[in-house]
């Protein structure tokens, strides 16, 4: 995703090669509690077989289920056994987003885009319940997603001992879980100009980091991500402008930082 701010100069990063418990954030669980989990798969036309595969596989770990769909047929039900939710076939990404928001209540919710790819979608959900039921410091939990911007290496701030979780400065808005806090505060934005949802991961991603919660990516749970779009990359550009005119001066300074991070890894390559 080509970035939109400008970049900090002068910005320095003290790396650590163990991130250790830090900051306000709650205190981890020394018991396994799993929480509720709302899962949302979202599809679109060309995407709906691999979504019921997805919501299949999904099912079998008793979490709820949501396939969030459109399609140019507005007659189209799919078959499938989870509950569905049929958006208009003109609107986009921040469209489906928002309903997922909508409906998901006080639960955490982890979404799933029905082109990628993943020998098995149940490990992915167990991986992200596990870590987060583990340490309720996660406020954004992503798998390990080859073919995007933030490729591992180049959003990798520091270790978490005796885990497989990275700590990250941003992750993609492919496959990710939120939690209930940082939900609640994507409720409060107004997505109507920014149809493709171009900057839904830089602000979760910010507000994260703000509340000093963890951002993290599971080094070991791999999942493929296709290098295709289906729109136009200036519209989607535009429409995130003016989507980032909603972030907190504290998210607008947090994801500065952040994004230059990233370039500046970019950089050295």
């Amino acid at each position: 995703m080509e970035i939109y701010l400008k970049k900090i100069k002068h910005v320095s990063f003290t790396l650590h090669s163990k991130i250790q418990p830090y900051g306000r954030i709650l205190p981890v669980s020394t018991s396994l509690h799993m929480t509720s989990l709302h899962v949302f798969i979202i599809s679109w036309a060309g995407q709906h077989e691999n979504a019921i595969k997805i919501s299949n596989e999904v099912l079998a770990t008793k979490n709820t289920v949501s396939i969030v769909y459109s399609d140019p047929d507005p007659e189209l039900r799919l078959n499938a056994t989870c509950q569905l939710i049929k958006r208009p076939n003109e609107l986009f990404w921040e469209n489906k987003f928002k309903s997922c928001l909508d409906v998901c209540g006080d639960n955490p919710i982890l979404i799933i885009h029905a082109d990628r790819k993943c020998d098995d979608w149940s490990v992915v959900v167990e991986s992200c319940l596990n870590s987060t039921s583990k340490d309720k410091r996660i406020g954004v939990w992503a798998p390990n997603i080859s073919g995007t911007y933030y490729d591992l290496d180049m959003v990798r701030i520091g270790d978490i001992s005796d885990s497989n979780l990275k700590v990250v400065a941003l992750t993609d808005a492919i496959i990710f879980y939120l939690s209930s806090d940082v939900v609640a505060r994507m409720r409060k934005i107004n997505y109507n100009d920014n149809p493709f949802g171009w900057g839904i991961d830089i602000l979760f991603c910010a507000y994260a980091h703000v509340l000093d919660y963890l951002v993290v990516m599971d080094e070991d749970i791999r999942v493929i991500h296709p290098k295709l779009r289906g729109y136009d990359d200036d519209k989607a550009r535009s429409g995130m402008m003016n989507f980032a005119k909603q972030f907190s001066h504290r998210e607008r300074i947090q994801a500065k930082l952040l994004l230059s991070f990233v370039k500046f890894n970019y950089s050295k390559i």
